[in-house]
């Protein structure tokens, strides 16, 4: 339990201080924190089940979810509020290993590293795109 408090505290922190970077309202930062934070849980729950990508797949779909529900609630555009949120779900570290390998002739292993990073990219992207479109078919 303490291992999930501090996860989310430094998924709130990671998506709040990328959400200064980005400049972004100072009314939306705490709620950008926690929708960043919210999303980190999702993925951290559903990591042992259901693999690496759904559970990005189904984080960065709940991250859209919560901002595009604040957007409205606000007055603001969804990006302002998922962007910061999706800090957490970046796969730097894989990025990082891959010009590792790489850099160290490792070549199998960064090829490895590239395509599950290119898969988890494609499942933060897929998961906003659902949402957001979704919410406009809502709308219209």
């Amino acid at each position: 339990m303490v291992d999930f408090i501090l996860q989310f505290a430094a998924a709130a922190l990671a998506s709040g201080g990328f959400a200064v970077v980005f400049r972004i309202p100072p009314k939306l930062l705490l709620v950008a924190a926690l929708t960043g934070a919210a999303g980190w849980l999702v993925y951290l729950s559903l990591l042992p089940t259901s693999g690496t990508i759904m559970a990005t797949f189904a984080a960065a779909a709940a991250v859209s979810l919560l901002a595009e529900v604040f957007s409205r609630k606000l007055k603001t555009p969804a990006t302002t509020i998922a962007v910061p949120g999706i800090i957490p779900l970046v796969p730097g570290l894989r990025v990082y290993r891959s010009m590792e390998y790489f850099l160290n002739g490792d070549n199998l292993n960064g090829i490895d590293e590239v395509a599950i990073t290119l898969l988890i990219a494609g499942a933060i992207a897929f998961g906003l795109a659902v949402v957001s479109a979704v919410f406009r078919l809502k709308k219209k």
